[in-house]
């Protein structure tokens, strides 16, 4: 894991290895352990790297690092996690290496496949590539996007970078768009998933790369989620046979590591899963780590204590607060480069510092299961209403009653729903599923759309700590196999996320594999912003609000997150 940085300039104006150093020394939180620098000879192109030392932490796995005679040189961060399998593959093509880096190997599989090589990769990555012979300079990103890639592009200079700080080093004129930060206060804006709140900054989408020729910059998708492959076994066994596979492989790839590695531990089902992973197949001694509230209705206490008991892993625990949360928001306003959307960010800040104070340096975690196996309460609806549309009324029917058991006697699906149909045929859909229509359509969409955000906030709150978390559930194969199951298998019985949870039924602790409700590290926000020094600081903020030309909205946190980011970046 590491920090990347590139200036190119088509006007033949020369790089200086001083704006590059400035460029990365802003991402030293990101690779405490090395930088490094390099430039073509007409030094019109240059690369910058900061190096969190993972894997191979010997000189051979520095970059950027040169491959084929000098024919194609890398800034990358990230990690190729099926990196053994394709340097064993590669050799027999009788490509040769010097280093045991998956560095190397990601420069061998672009010699060998080009573009294509991303079809090859398991992992998490956004990297450049200078192709000296061709004069292309290839850059691609994930397929979730796990990694940044921020970029500057105009006619003089293509300039990228993993924080958009890095990039204000080598171009000044970027600045605040306080228009976008207006809406965001008032109407809860978000910005698309290649945009920023920096004029003239662009994020490099996931499942995309970029090629610049000539000075002319291309975009393209190289991966989409398939919403018409199906898998269909005889038995129902197979379905979660199948799944555990996938899932133990993806947790065996991500426990590939020279350094010490632990996992967080929410309590939910998704990282219980691991952590049970971890100690079935790997039989490690594993450190958690995990936030507590002393607000016992978002307390996950008891469920952690659940899975320490089943597993005698070591866990690690703190307890953010309100009055915590004040002092630190414009450090975490500053790494994030976003505005937060709610206190549970800074939960994560907090675990992600404390994995830090236990010397741990790679940290696996549970998101992206939520997205794709319906794991918002939101996502409920779609699947239930999705029975009735396709005239399943008996299971419709027997589904309404797992939901009143699970989630109240008070609680309803609604009754627009029984329009649906009609409505539907007639080309008038109701504005809810604007999203998606169906229930892969909308997990589709969570994953595409909403995602990207909670990765973000992830890759930040992990490398201010220089801590690499890992998130075994964004496997591709994984998550491609759990689009061509049936529905059923994602929702059942009340139940979201049913094939996790028949797939790991075995290594689960009861009570967890019996959980319904999901908390997650949700802190008593509301009770937080009650406080004193909440509310001085949420005053504080109205006013550098006011003074900035911009009106405070409604929603109290958006405004003390705003008073706090226009700080952090004016």
């Amino acid at each position: 894991m590491c920090g990347i940085a590139g200036i190119y300039n088509f006007n033949k104006e020369r790089v200086q290895i001083s704006q590059l150093k400035l460029m990365t020394d802003e991402l030293i939180h990101r690779g405490p352990d090395d930088d490094g620098f390099w430039m073509t000879p007409d030094e019109t192109l240059g690369f910058g790297h900061r190096r969190l030392s993972i894997i191979d932490l010997t000189e051979t796995g520095k970059q950027p690092m040169n491959y084929a005679e000098g024919r194609y040189t890398i800034t990358y961060n990230g990690e190729i996690y099926n990196y053994v399998e394709l340097r064993d593959w590669l050799q027999r093509f009788k490509y040769q290496f010097k280093s045991s880096s998956d560095t190397e190997v990601l420069l061998a599989l672009y010699d060998f496949k080009k573009e294509k090589c991303l079809e090859y990769i398991d992992g998490m990555f956004s990297f450049a590539i200078w192709d000296s012979k061709e004069n292309i300079l290839f850059c691609a990103r994930d397929r979730f996007g796990e990694k940044p890639f921020f970029y500057f592009n105009d006619n003089n200079s293509f300039v990228f970078a993993s924080e958009i700080k890095a990039l204000k080093k080598a171009v000044p004129s970027i600045v605040l768009n306080l228009e976008k930060l207006q809406h965001n206060i008032t109407e809860n804006y978000k910005p698309g998933v290649d945009e920023t709140f920096f004029n003239n900054v662009k994020i490099l989408p996931a499942a995309h790369f970029l090629e610049v020729r000539n000075g002319t910059l291309t975009i393209k998708k190289y991966w989409e989620i398939d919403l018409y492959k199906r898998t269909r076994y005889v038995r129902s066994s197979q379905y979660y046979e199948q799944f555990y596979e996938m899932f133990s492989r993806s947790v065996v790839r991500r426990l590939r590591s020279e350094v010490k590695t632990g996992s967080s531990l929410s309590g939910g089902l998704d990282s219980s899963a691991i952590v049970c992973c971890i100690q079935e197949i790997a039989k490690r001694k594993l450190n958690t780590f995990s936030a507590r509230f002393k607000d016992h209705i978002h307390d996950e206490g008891k469920w952690i204590d659940e899975v320490v008991k089943f597993t005698a892993v070591d866990n690690f625990q703190v307890f953010p607060s309100g009055d915590n949360m004040v002092k630190e928001m414009q450090a975490l306003i500053y790494t994030q480069e976003f505005p937060v959307a709610s206190a549970s960010v800074y939960a994560q800040w907090c675990v992600m510092r404390l994995a830090k104070e236990h010397n741990v340096r790679v940290l696996l975690d549970g998101q992206g299961a939520d997205e794709y196996l319906a794991g918002y309460d939101n996502l409920k609806y779609f699947a239930i209403w999705e029975l009735y549309r396709k005239g399943k009324f008996l299971r419709f029917n027997q589904e309404l009653q797992y939901f009143k058991r699970n989630f109240g006697a008070g609680k309803s699906v609604g009754y627009k729903f029984l329009y649906d149909p009609l409505l539907h045929l007639i080309g008038k859909p109701r504005k809810i599923y604007d999203k998606g229509y169906t229930l892969r359509e909308r997990l589709k969409y969570a994953v595409e759309q909403e995602l990207p955000e909670l990765l973000r906030y992830a890759d930040r709150n992990s490398m201010a700590h220089s801590v690499e978390v890992r998130l075994p559930f964004l496997s591709q194969q994984l998550v491609e196999y759990v689009f061509s199951l049936p529905p059923e298998l994602i929702y059942q019985m009340g139940n979201t996320k049913f094939v996790l949870r028949e797939a790991t039924k075995k290594i689960l602790p009861p009570a967890i594999y019996s959980r319904t409700d999901k908390i997650g590290f949700a802190p008593p926000e509301k009770q937080w912003i009650k406080s004193d020094d909440f509310k001085a600081a949420i005053e504080h903020s109205n006013e550098i609000i006011h003074k900035s030309g911009l009106e405070k909205g409604s929603d109290e946190f958006r405004n003390f997150v705003a008073g706090n980011f226009i700080s952090a970046f004016s």
